[in-house]
């Protein structure tokens, strides 16, 4: 009988182990530009946030039409808050499906940190599947610092 007991308690223990890495994960959520529901996408942009996440996070693939693609983030804020140098470099790119992904070119984002708005624009672009990847956070471009931006607009 107590060999059960120590057999269920030793399975509830693995199992709460196994989920902990899941309540770190980062955070993104996308919603529609026009009615604001949860996960929706509209024809013409993307309003989105990101919460708590490093150098290597992809955003979901989406389709938002012809170029420019404008890429805006509002109010970021990094874990290292107290860094002079507070910044985000991000790289949009075009996932291909048969061929290798376009890498477009990095803009590295500053003003969104005391509050305003940062806006990148990537002109004469097309793709169906674009999304943007972040490459740095305050200069790191492995796991370091997390990012947390309030608002995404992608249009």
């Amino acid at each position: 009988m107590r060999t059960s007991r120590n057999i269920c308690r030793a399975a509830a223990v693995v199992a709460c182990v196994a989920v902990l890495p899941l309540a770190a994960a980062p955070i993104a959520s996308a919603e529609d530009a026009y009615s604001g529901k949860q996960g929706g996408i509209s024809l013409y942009s993307i309003d989105s946030y990101m919460q708590g996440v490093v150098s290597g996070f992809s955003s979901s693939k989406t389709d938002i039409g012809t170029a420019p693609t404008i890429i805006d983030f509002y109010k970021c804020v990094t874990s290292d808050h107290g860094n002079a140098t507070e910044s985000t470099q991000i790289q949009l790119i075009n996932y291909n499906y048969t061929t290798p992904n376009e890498n477009w070119e990095k803009k590295t984002f500053t003003a969104c940190f005391g509050g305003g708005q940062s806006h990148g624009e990537w002109t004469g672009r097309k793709g169906d599947d674009l999304f943007f990847k972040v490459k740095a956070v305050n200069g790191n471009t492995s796991a370091g610092p997390t990012l947390t931006v309030s608002r995404v607009h992608m249009w």
